[in-house]
């Protein structure tokens, strides 16, 4: 075979494989720029992943004691769950409500019985030493200023139990309970009295619509 000769590599038209050239879609190369901003947005969304991470799994922050103290004080006064009591549970009788049964820990153990007794024999011995005076034992012979403050601490107490004495009284109204009896126990212990009714008395047993509540509206 002869080789071609250099005229015969010339056959084609150079126009048309100008305009060849010029009408093919050529993609154009990736710069630095286009990798380095690609490279931040896998940063950026790799550190907005980790922050929702963190922000799921972080406890939460630990209440203040004020803040402690206000959630303690909702709970006592919110009775919102006080239907929801176990069905078999016994009636709060006159035994445990002149005992302060309450309810028990976690161990099982009772516990408001002896801070009621701590409270009555703490009352009994600072009305002791305010109000009588013998000689011969150390109870009766408090200097007669100290029986002053004793007497100005007893008052304020006292005045402060009224105020949750009243208010105990629409508690146990609406808890069918002795609102005389609950009164002087609230007006006597104050905040103790006033947790053992709101936690540990339960709510009267609500009928059942139906038959029941045919029965209890006629």
């Amino acid at each position: 075979m002869e080789p071609f000769a250099p005229e015969e590599l010339m056959v084609g038209d150079a126009s048309n494989t100008d305009g060849f050239i010029q009408d093919s879609r050529v993609l154009p190369l990736p710069s630095f720029d286009d990798f380095a901003q690609r490279d931040a947005t896998k940063q950026a969304e790799a550190r907005a992943s980790r922050r929702v991470e963190r922000a799921s799994t972080e406890p939460t922050e630990p209440l203040s004691k004020p803040e402690q103290a206000r959630e303690r004080l909702l709970e006592l006064l919110t009775f919102d769950t006080i239907d929801d009591r176990p069905q078999d549970e016994e009636p709060y009788g006159l035994i445990a409500r002149l005992i302060g049964r309450g309810l028990p820990n976690k161990a099982g153990v009772y516990y408001l019985p002896y801070l009621q007794t701590g409270h009555m024999l703490l009352l009994a011995s600072l009305l002791l030493s305010s109000l009588i005076s013998y000689p011969g034992f150390p109870l009766t012979e408090v200097p007669d200023e100290y029986r002053a403050l004793l007497l100005e601490g007893l008052g304020i107490t006292f005045l402060i139990n009224a105020f949750v004495a009243v208010y105990a009284r629409g508690v146990a109204l609406a808890k069918e309970e002795p609102a005389l009896f609950w009164m002087a126990k609230c007006l006597l212990f104050g905040g103790l009295a006033l947790g053992e009714l709101t936690q540990a008395v339960p709510e009267p047993r609500r009928q059942t619509r139906g038959a029941g509540g045919s029965a209890r509206r006629q």
